[in-house]
């Protein structure tokens, strides 16, 4: 990510970075309606900041509380509501364009899963509950402009109480459990996706695009689990990874 420098005979790398910090932004349309997101933000900085080590030169280090309110700063300016892919995107960019020793930026977001209250059948305008699995990201960008970008679900807790069995696993004298082939089966998905975008200036224009790229991943492991007849779990997962 950052130029390495020969340090003593050593190969330099300096990254540094803020953990944890949490901001929610709502916004509010004309016709009454809000919509809310809270993150967790990670930031790591990689910077040519040899400076600091070698000469107790600090002028080249972005303080940790600067990256802490440029994300409050950044989620306040945002006035159309976006997804934590584009947030972590717009984070990014900002460091490594905004400072001049800021060769790449790696901004990790964890999505609390706030979902709109159902009313007497209608969407409630301002009222949310707190849901189970969490929307994941992390936007890696340098200076030159290039992107990876990765996006995940973590904890989708998921169960079944018919179609899954366990058969013909190894058998010896320390074995109780008899084959079946009907029984409940309960499991927590964690999974990540990467997109093929290289670059910043080659992600799609579309307004809430990766806000449904992911549903449509969620919805692909939810159907794929319940729809088979599940012989092994082994077999289901690697048929599912490798769909």
């Amino acid at each position: 990510m950052a130029q390495q420098e020969v340090v003593e005979g050593f190969k330099f790398e300096q990254r540094h970075g803020k953990e944890r910090v949490r901001v929610a932004r709502v916004w509010k349309t004309r016709q009454g309606q809000h919509f809310v997101v809270e993150w967790r933000v990670g930031i790591t900085l990689f910077s040519d900041c040899v400076n600091s080590y070698l000469r107790d030169d600090n002028s080249d280090i972005v303080a940790t509380d600067t990256m802490k309110n440029t994300v409050y700063a950044k989620a306040k300016e945002c006035s159309d509501i976006l997804s934590a892919e584009d947030f972590a995107i717009l984070l990014a960019k900002h460091f490594v364009s905004f400072y001049k020793k800021v060769t790449g930026a790696i901004v990790n977001i964890v999505e609390k899963p706030w979902e709109r209250v159902i009313v007497d059948g209608q969407p409630h305008e301002h009222g949310f509950k707190l849901g189970s699995e969490k929307h994941t990201t992390e936007a890696i960008v340098q200076k030159s402009g290039s992107l990876q970008l990765t996006s995940g679900i973590e904890g989708l807790s998921v169960l079944k109480t018919t179609q899954s069995g366990f058969v013909n696993f190894i058998r010896d004298k320390y074995t109780a459990l008899p084959d079946t082939r009907e029984r409940i089966l309960a499991t927590e998905v964690t999974a990540l996706w990467r997109y093929s975008y290289e670059s910043q200036y080659s992600l799609p224009q579309k307004p809430f695009y990766f806000t449904e790229k992911y549903q449509e991943v969620k919805k692909f492991w939810l159907t794929l689990f319940l729809a088979h007849q599940m012989g092994e779990s082994i077999a289901h997962l690697f048929k599912t990874h490798s769909t």
